[in-house]
This record gives C-alpha cells, structure tokens and sequence, in this order.
C-alpha cells in the first residue's frame, strides 16, 4: 500500500492546530482537493464519527464516506475510508517547543494493474498535495494566533 508523508512546523500549540484540523467540515478550507465535508452521524466529531467528503482527483470528482478509527485530542486523528476506495488518513499534532509538528500520513490502495512507476508518481503528487495542505493549515493557525 502506498504512503503519502508530509509534516510542518506551526508557531500554536497542539490544541490551537487540532481545533483547525478536528472541525471537519472546514476542511475544503485548507484542502486543495476536499470540495465538501459534512459529517453524517450527528453531534461533534469524535471516535467513530463519520463524514462524507466530495474531492477531486485528476479531472474527476470523488465521494467517500469515512469514519473517524481513532481519537485522541489533541494529539492524533485517524481515518479510515469505508465506502469509495480503501484509504487511511492520519493526523498528528506533536508538542516542539511552544509550536506544533503537524504530520499528516495517507496509506491509500491502487488497483492491482498500476504500474510501480505509476505508484511511486501518484504517492509523490498526493505527498506534495499534503505539503500544500499543511502550508494552509500553517497560514491560518499562525495568521488566528497573531490576532
């Protein structure tokens, strides 16, 4: 299974980062992929919360339906994909200093016929599309702290 890497440092402690990155539902906010997020289960998200996402991939629009496997405020996120692909996204929020190293991990499955050479470019795009995200994330939290 591929994985996708990416962390950053962010000037905000973790509970200032994860309050970004928990609220779900702005996550078309700093994602460049993720259009819409709507949690589906009712009530603030946490262990076993679920939510459905619309994102673009290439020059096609994509829905999963994920639920939130792991929950451990304001440390680490995890979710898994359960309907539209075979995904695992996991969010880490780790004390340095008086900031943050956000990582965020994607294990993602590719149809048995893909190429390695195939594989090994997309995990590089979704690496750098992590990267991106996590320069939006840095962005908004530091730009919040400095108010």
């Amino acid at each position: 299974m591929p994985v996708a890497r990416s962390e950053v440092f962010i000037a905000a402690p973790p509970e200032v980062v994860w309050s970004m990155i928990s609220d779900l539902e702005r996550g078309p906010e700093w994602s460049l992929v993720t259009l819409e997020c709507k949690l589906t289960s009712g009530g603030p998200p946490g262990l076993g919360s679920r939510y459905r996402s619309l994102s673009k991939f290439v020059a096609s629009r994509v829905t999963t339906e994920q639920e939130i496997v792991e929950w451990q405020p304001p440390r680490r996120m995890v979710s898994k994909v359960v309907k539209g692909g075979e995904s695992t996204f996991t969010q880490l929020c780790d004390p340095e200093g008086e900031g943050t190293v956000l990582t965020m991990i994607n294990e993602f499955s590719l149809p048995g016929a893909v190429p390695g050479l195939v594989a090994e470019k997309l995990t590089a795009q979704v690496t750098s599309t992590l990267a991106g995200e996590l320069a939006r994330i840095k962005e908004f939290v530091e730009q919040s702290c400095e108010r």
